[in-house]
C-alpha cells in the first residue's frame, strides 16, 4: 500500500458542501481518521436561510424544509449544489460494503423525496441499525484520547498541572505572533539550529524568564507533549480564529451588519474573496471585523453570491441581518460585483450600496378600517372566506375534480383569491381585484361548503357575500386602491427619491379629493352594475336605510344619506387626512426620512412613536453635561450606552446604528480592507 500523502491542502480537501465531497474510503487508510476529525469540528451542512427551490413530485410542487433541521440536526444535511439531502454521519463512518436501503440515497446521490417525511425517520432506523452505529462511532471520536482536553483527565495531578503550564505557554507565544503578524516556522528547526524560527524561539525564551514554564518542561515532557510540533501550532491558531470569530459572532447577535466584499489572487492566481462585517457591539462602538476568506472558482454575480450564501449558513448568519454592502471600485471584479448587488438587493430590499439611498415608504389602509366598522366587517368578512375556503380546501378539490362543482375556473389557477397583508395597500387591491374575477366562482363553492358546514360560518358568509352592504363597500375600496396602488408602488421602489414621493402623495391626495366630489355616481352605477350582473338585491337610494344589525329600530336617514354621506364621504375624509399627516411627517426631521428606508426595522407605528421620540431624546441630551463634548455620531453611540440612554430611547438608537453601520466615504472602504495587504502576503508566502 503506498504511504499516505503528506502534503494535503485540507481548506480545498474538506468540502462543506456534501455534494461535492470524496467518499471517506477513497482517503489513505492513515489520513481516513484526520479527514473525520476535520467534518466533525465542521459540523453538518445546514443552510438555513437558503431558498430551497420546489420540484414536481405528483400534481404539486414540494421543497425541502428547513425545519427538519431541527428535528434531524444533528445528521441530516442540504447540499447547495445538488439540492439533495444527506446523512453527515452515514457519510463519515458507513460500511460501502453493506450497502443497505437509504445507503445510495442518503450517502452516494442524496435524498430528494420531499413528500415523503418518514423516509427520514426510516433511515434512522432502531438502535442496531447502519446509521445508529455510525452515529456512535462519531461519538466515539469526538472523545479519543488524541484530543488535548480528554489527555488533560487522564495524566496524574502533576503531570497535568505541569502540561497546563507548556499549555500557556505556547498560547502566550503563539498570541504574541499573530498580535504581531510573525511567521511561526523557522528554516531549520532542528535541535542543533542557531534560529529555529519564531514560535519555537520565543517560547524557549519564555522558558528562561518563567521559573515555573522551565520547570514543567522537564516533568513528563516527551517530544511530543512540549507543544511545538507544528500540527499543535496549527491547532492553536485554529483555536485563536474560532474564538475570536465566536466573539464577533456573539457581539453581532440577531443585530444588523454591513457587508465588505474584497478579492485577490494568491501565488497560484486563485482568486480568494475576503469577507469583513461592520457592526455596532453592545458598547456602542464600531467595529470591521474579518470573519474569513472563501476561495472562488470564477467570479459572477452567481457564484459570488452562492459563495457568501454558504460562508453566512456556516456562521449561522442571515442576509435578512445586513443593512449596507460595499466594495473596492478600483477592483478587477467591480462589473461582477455590480451583478453581487443586485442580486442581494433582490433578497434583502434593506442592503444599500455605499450611496445608494432607495426609499420605500409605506402607508397603510388598516387605519380606515380601525375608524370604520363597515369597512372592519368587511375585510374581516374576506379573511373569513379565506379561512373558511382552506379548512374545506380538499372537500372543494374533489368535487371540483369530480364534476360535482362546475365553476367555470379554478381558485389555484393564475387568478386566485390572495390574502391581504395588514400593512400593504398594494395587497388588499390585488385581493379584491381577484374578489371581483372570482366572484361567481366564490359563490358557487360557498353553496357546495354551506351544505357539509356544521357551524354556519359559511352560510354566514354567503349571505353578506350577496349582500347590497358587501357589493358597495367592494366597490368603494376597490376605487380608492385603484387610486392608491400608484402611490404604493412608487413608495417602494429602490430608486426612488423624497422630492418624487412628496409630488406623488400630493398627486395622489388631489386624485382623491376629486373623486370624493365627482365620482359618487360613478360608483353607484358600478354597484348596481355588478348587482344585476349578479342577481344581488338593489337598494333605492331614495328609500328609508336599514341598519341590518338593528333591523326594527328605525335610522331616520335615507339609503342615499348612509352610503354616500355616511360611508362614501367619511371613509375618503379619513383617508385625505392620513395623507395629510404622512405628508407633514416627510419633513419633520431627516433622521425621520432615514428611518422609512428600513420598513424591516421600524414599521408604521415604531415610525410615528419614533418622531415623538425624537424630540424628548434632543431636550435631554441638551441639558446633560456629559454629551456636552460630543463632536461624532461614534461618540455619540458610545456615550449613549455609558450612560444607558440606549435603553431609555431604544428607538433613536436603533436608527444610530443603522446611520452607524452604512459606509458614507470611499475611504472608510479603502480603510476596511487594509488587512488584505497581510493575508496576501501570507499567501504569497
Amino acid at each position: 500500500m503506498p504511504s499516505a500523502p503528506k502534503d494535503i491542502n485540507w481548506e480545498e480537501e474538506i468540502q462543506f458542501d456534501p455534494g461535492k465531497r470524496k467518499e471517506i474510503s477513497a482517503y489513505h487508510p492513515n489520513l481516513r481518521e484526520t479527514v473525520r476529525r476535520k467534518y466533525l469540528v465542521n459540523g453538518p451542512c445546514q443552510p438555513r436561510t437558503l431558498n430551497f427551490p420546489s420540484i414536481r413530485i405528483g400534481d404539486k410542487n414540494r421543497r425541502f424544509n428547513p425545519e427538519w433541521f431541527d428535528e434531524f440536526g444533528n445528521w441530516l444535511e442540504y447540499s447547495e449544489s445538488t439540492h439533495r439531502a444527506y446523512c453527515f454521519v452515514c457519510f463519515l463512518f458507513r460500511d460501502p460494503t453493506k450497502k443497505e436501503a437509504g445507503y445510495k440515497s442518503f450517502v452516494l446521490d442524496g435524498w430528494n423525496s420531499w413528500h415523503y417525511k418518514e423516509r427520514l425517520k426510516e433511515h434512522v432506523g432502531g438502535v442496531s441499525s447502519l446509521h445508529n452505529i455510525a452515529k456512535k462511532k462519531c461519538e466515539d471520536l469526538l472523545h479519543k484520547a488524541q484530543h488535548i482536553d480528554v489527555a488533560l483527565h487522564k495524566q496524574l495531578e502533576t503531570s497535568k498541572n505541569a502540561y497546563f503550564v507548556r499549555l500557556n505557554g505556547a498560547i502566550d507565544t503563539a498570541r504574541l505572533l499573530l498580535k504581531q503578524g510573525l511567521p511561526f516556522r523557522g528554516h531549520d528547526e532542528s535541535n542543533t539550529s542557531y534560529n529555529r524560527g519564531n514560535y519555537r524561539e520565543v517560547y524557549d525564551f519564555l522558558a528562561k524568564h518563567d521559573a515555573a514554564l522551565a520547570k514543567a518542561l522537564t516533568v513528563d515532557a516527551a517530544d511530543n507533549s512540549l507543544l511545538v510540533s507544528p500540527d499543535i501550532q496549527k491547532d492553536i491558531i485554529k483555536c485563536f480564529a474560532d474564538e475570536i470569530l465566536h466573539s464577533i459572532l456573539e457581539d453581532i447577535g440577531q443585530d444588523v451588519f454591513c457587508l465588505l466584499v474584497d478579492e485577490s489572487r494568491d501565488v497560484s492566481y486563485k482568486e480568494q474573496m475576503a469577507v469583513v462585517l461592520r457592526y455596532v457591539d453592545k458598547y456602542g462602538v464600531v467595529k470591521e471585523s474579518f470573519v474569513g476568506i472563501v476561495h472562488v472558482k470564477d467570479t459572477t454575480a452567481a457564484n459570488l453570491k452562492s459563495c457568501i450564501d454558504s460562508l453566512f449558513a456556516k456562521l449561522k448568519l442571515s442576509l435578512k441581518q445586513v443593512r449596507g454592502q460595499g466594495y473596492d471600485g478600483a477592483s478587477n471584479m467591480r462589473g461582477a460585483f455590480n451583478g453581487l448587488q443586485s442580486l442581494i438587493m433582490r433578497e434583502n430590499s434593506s442592503v444599500y450600496y455605499v450611496h445608494c439611498f432607495a426609499h420605500q415608504l409605506q402607508l397603510v389602509v388598516v387605519a380606515v378600517a380601525r375608524n370604520h366598522t363597515g369597512i372592519a366587517e368587511f375585510f374581516n368578512k374576506i379573511s373569513t372566506l379565506l379561512n373558511v375556503v382552506d379548512i374545506n380546501l380538499n372537500e372543494v378539490s374533489k368535487a371540483m375534480g369530480c364534476g360535482l362543482l362546475n365553476t367555470g375556473t379554478r381558485l389555484n389557477q393564475e387568478q386566485c383569491l390572495q390574502r391581504p397583508g395588514d400593512t400593504r395597500w398594494s395587497s388588499h387591491y390585488k385581493s379584491l381585484r381577484s374578489l371581483v374575477n372570482l366572484f361567481q366562482t366564490i359563490i358557487k363553492v360557498l353553496e357546495y361548503v354551506e351544505k357539509e358546514d356544521k357551524d354556519g360560518k359559511a352560510r354566514g358568509i354567503l349571505v353578506y357575500f350577496q349582500s347590497f352592504e358587501f357589493v358597495f363597500y367592494l366597490h368603494l375600496m376597490l376605487t380608492i386602491l385603484t387610486i392608491t396602488n400608484t402611490l404604493s408602488t412608487a413608495l417602494q421602489q429602490k430608486d426612488q427619491d423624497i422630492v418624487n414621493a412628496v409630488n406623488c402623495v400630493r398627486s395622489t391626495r388631489n386624485h382623491l379629493d376629486r373623486a370624493r366630489r365627482e365620482e359618487w355616481e360613478k360608483v353607484l352605477d358600478e354597484v348596481y352594475e355588478f348587482c344585476d350582473k349578479h342577481d344581488i338585491s338593489k337598494l333605492e337610494m331614495d328609500e328609508a336605510y336599514i341598519d341590518p344589525t338593528k333591523p326594527r329600530k328605525k335610522t331616520g336617514i335615507t339609503n342615499k344619506h348612509h352610503f354616500q354621506v355616511d360611508c362614501f364621504n367619511e371613509i375618503l375624509d379619513w383617508l385625505l387626512q392620513e395623507l395629510d399627516n404622512s405628508f407633514h411627517d416627510f419633513n419633520v426631521d431627516s433622521l425621520i426620512s432615514l428611518a422609512k428606508l428600513y420598513p424591516n426595522d421600524f414599521d408604521h407605528v415604531e415610525l410615528r412613536d419614533l418622531n415623538a421620540e425624537l424630540f424628548l431624546y434632543i431636550d435631554d441630551v441638551r441639558g446633560d453635561d456629559r454629551f456636552a463634548n460630543i463632536n461624532t455620531i461614534v461618540e455619540l453611540s458610545q456615550k449613549m450606552v455609558a450612560t444607558r440612554k440606549h435603553l431609555t430611547y431604544s428607538l433613536v438608537y436603533r436608527l444610530l446604528k443603522l446611520v452607524l453601520v452604512l459606509l458614507v466615504a470611499t475611504a472608510t472602504v479603502e480603510r476596511i480592507f487594509s488587512a488584505m495587504k497581510t493575508v496576501k502576503t501570507k499567501l504569497r508566502n
